[in-house]
């Protein structure tokens, strides 16, 4: 398969994962309407995930050998990109609670793709161009047009405890992308996936068992949550996990730009929520910054892996 194909099954993974991700925030909105606690159901989204991901992870030959045999630094890099999935889920409800939805989801989504670039520059993963810095423009200016309320932002009370939590959210999020990036290629994105799941779950539950577990409400509840931890959680998170391995860092955190788009068109199409013109310019804005990205030398082969220091091979 040559490496234009493997290109764009690769951008693929990573954006069809933003899109259950956005598909995904509009359950979880319905969810904790009904009552749901937002860290209930971020630790149901992690632990429903699991049994697809470890029968898929039993499924492969030799999984299990292959995991004891590598060396303590890489199963330390597994966990801890599960232990940030989790904080980072945490931090960003934490916002919310402070400043609401918008905010908080603006800051941590646009930001993510700074620190994952500037990182990806300083520590030599990938070279500063033109191409890069236009895109990053591009997409953090689209994702705010798409995002943004028609009354404007407003800062309540505790808004800078808020926004720094939200800045905490988009590190760590930054962190999942580069420990995609840096997996090494003995570990598949399914066992990755599984472990790292099993440690998202387990940060989870030290975070919510001491507040106390809230449940779904009714059949349609229960429905909701298990789509949210297997499409939402297991597939999309596998998909990402796949793709970032085989483009760079920082074409995959702009990849998951798509999640505020995908979750705008959908409540456009599913809860009659019309896009207004600025959100069509920041859509637009968006589509313009993959497509800088998607042409671009992003592909890496799966056998590479994110080096400690110098260059990656393109």
């Amino acid at each position: 398969m040559n490496v234009s194909i493997l290109s764009a099954l690769a951008w693929g993974g990573v954006l069809a994962a933003g899109v259950l991700w956005g598909g995904g925030a509009l359950v979880a909105h319905g969810l904790m309407a009904q009552g749901m606690s937002p860290a209930s159901l971020a630790l149901a989204r992690f632990a429903l995930g699991l049994p697809l991901l470890w029968w898929w992870h039993a499924a492969q030959r030799g999984a299990g050998g292959r995991w004891r045999a590598l060396p303590l630094r890489h199963r330390m890099l597994v966990a801890g990109s599960g232990v940030a999935m989790a904080l980072n889920v945490t931090c960003w409800f934490a916002a919310i609670a402070l400043m609401g939805a918008t905010l908080p989801t603006v800051i941590s989504i646009c930001c993510a793709p700074l620190f994952v670039a500037g990182v990806s520059v300083l520590r030599g993963y990938e070279r500063a161009s033109w191409r890069l810095g236009v895109a990053l423009v591009l997409a953090l200016c689209g994702v705010v047009l798409i995002v943004r309320p028609a009354s404007g932002w407003v800062l309540p009370a505790g808004h800078a405890l808020g926004v720094g939590l939200s800045l905490a959210s988009a590190a760590l999020q930054a962190g999942v992308v580069l420990a995609n990036a840096r997996m090494p290629a003995a570990v598949s994105p399914v066992s990755a996936s599984a472990w790292g799941m099993t440690a998202a779950a387990l940060a989870m539950a030290l975070v919510v068992l001491p507040q106390g577990l809230t449940w779904p409400v009714g059949t349609m509840g229960w429905l909701g949550v298990a789509y949210t931890g297997v499409v939402t959680t297991s597939v999309a998170y596998l998909l990402f996990a796949w793709g970032s391995r085989r483009i760079t860092p920082t074409a995959a955190g702009l990849g998951i730009l798509v999640e505020p788009l995908a979750t705008a068109l959908l409540a456009a199409w599913l809860l009659s929520q019309p896009l207004a013109p600025l959100q069509w310019a920041g859509a637009a804005l968006m589509g313009a910054a993959l497509a800088l990205m998607a042409s671009a030398a992003t592909y890496r082969s799966k056998a590479s892996t994110m080096p400690r220091n110098g260059m990656l091979n393109q």
